[in-house]
């Protein structure tokens, strides 16, 4: 199956047009290159110049790529393959589009109903600072924020953020805190929290992640990682990294719901700061 079928298996009924790259914020914009279909993407930029300017005005970083793109691949085709065009962008990057235009769509995806004891067979919440790094639609910071004393759910989509404090207000967790930031960026002072978790967010800027985690945890705190990777392959980048020194993390598996979805066994990791 490839990703594009996979990304349409994941999100029955969501409609997606070229429109929704106008929604990508500047961090998301700079993981186009080597990302999207570059043919493609060079049509839809051709076709639709203020899509272009939009990406370079938000994030400058990008523009040689645009550049590049446009120089290498300058035919437009018809309608029809102007439209097939659009359509294998957006599908091509179909999650981060989501988390913009219709986050309720990802927080409806099975996978979310991991069984939270997963994360409290390791570290007792009660009385703790939490800190959720790239918390998604908040399932776990609410999960979380029901024993914990204070959680702060870091996460660098607006739509996102706005979309958890929703869910905050509506379940009555006035101990919950959303707030901007990028796992290799928490905005927390050194020795912040308790207890730093991830869910399906680890690995963008790993090594960097990493050592963020460890500077804003607490000596003796407790760092967990449920990234969503498939048990039974031990040559996994993040697998090797995470288990390797200096990081030295234990690690074991858990059952994911919806196997049709990317569910099954899956890799939790956890360590003391």
């Amino acid at each position: 199956m490839d990703l594009i079928q996979h990304f349409r298996n994941m999100f029955p009924g969501v409609e997606l047009e070229i429109d929704d790259l106008l929604l990508l914020e500047a961090f998301q914009i700079a993981y186009l290159p080597g990302w999207v279909p570059e043919q493609e993407f060079a049509t839809v930029l051709q076709a639709r110049p203020e899509i272009r300017r939009y990406l370079e005005m938000r994030c400058p970083s990008i523009s040689g790529f645009l550049a590049s793109a446009s120089e290498n691949h300058q035919n437009i085709h018809g309608k029809q393959q102007l439209e097939q065009a659009e359509e294998r962008v957006v599908w091509t990057i179909a999650d981060m589009l989501v988390y913009n235009k219709c986050p309720e769509a990802y927080d409806r995806l099975p996978f979310h109903q991991w069984d939270f004891a997963e994360i409290t067979s390791i570290v007792d919440l009660t009385g703790k600072v939490v800190v959720d790094a790239g918390a998604g639609t908040g399932r776990v910071a609410l999960e979380a924020a029901a024993t914990a004393a204070t959680v702060f759910a870091v996460e660098p989509v607006a739509r996102l953020r706005e979309f958890m404090r929703t869910k905050a207000r509506q379940a009555g967790a006035s101990n919950l805190f959303v707030v901007d930031g990028l796992l290799h960026a928490l905005p927390f002072p050194a020795g912040f929290a308790d207890v730093v978790i991830t869910s399906h967010a680890l690995g963008w800027n790993l090594e960097s992640e990493l050592e963020e985690f460890e500077r804003v945890a607490k000596a003796g705190g407790t760092i967990i990682h449920c990234p969503g990777t498939a048990d039974g392959n031990p040559e996994d980048e993040v697998h090797k990294t995470l288990l390797a020194a200096p990081w030295k993390y234990e690690f074991s598996t858990f059952e994911e719901p919806a196997p049709k979805s990317g569910g099954g066994r899956k890799r939790k990791y956890w360590k003391q700061a």
